[in-house]
């Protein structure tokens, strides 16, 4: 039993490691795309996911001048992305497309978070999984 364990467990680090090093490869896109191209972009999702959307843009709509950094844009995405499991309910559009993209997104993210957790826990303290 210990042996089914230990075998599940391994598989289950070998995906989500996978997974994340999958994820690179578009995120090396995209983050660049979002961040120093058009603001379209992350203004969907502040649309879709800010809980206050005056901190971000004025009252004519534009989006102040602090935030419109590239590593704010891009900081901005990063949260988003982590956040998205937890403040999806936020959302009010019915599009598959924005949906799929954040939850591939987030699950990239929360896959670097486990494989660093891991790492520390196995290397760092000595916990094996």
């Amino acid at each position: 039993m210990i042996e089914l364990t230990d075998s599940l467990l391994l598989l289950a680090r070998k995906i989500i490691a996978i997974y994340a090093i999958a994820w690179c490869f578009p995120a090396i896109v995209i983050v660049p795309v979002i961040s120093l191209g058009s603001f379209k972009h992350i203004i969907l999702m502040d649309k879709q996911l800010a809980k206050d959307l005056s901190k971000y843009y004025d009252d004519n709509g534009y989006m102040r001048p602090k935030y419109q950094l590239s590593w704010e844009v891009g900081s901005r995405c990063f949260d988003y992305w982590v956040k998205y499991p937890f403040i999806r309910k936020r959302v009010t559009t019915n599009s598959v497309k924005f949906k799929a993209f954040m939850w591939w997104n987030a699950l990239g993210m929360w896959s670097w978070i486990l494989v660093f957790f891991l790492a520390f826990f196995e290397k760092g303290l000595g916990i094996s999984f």
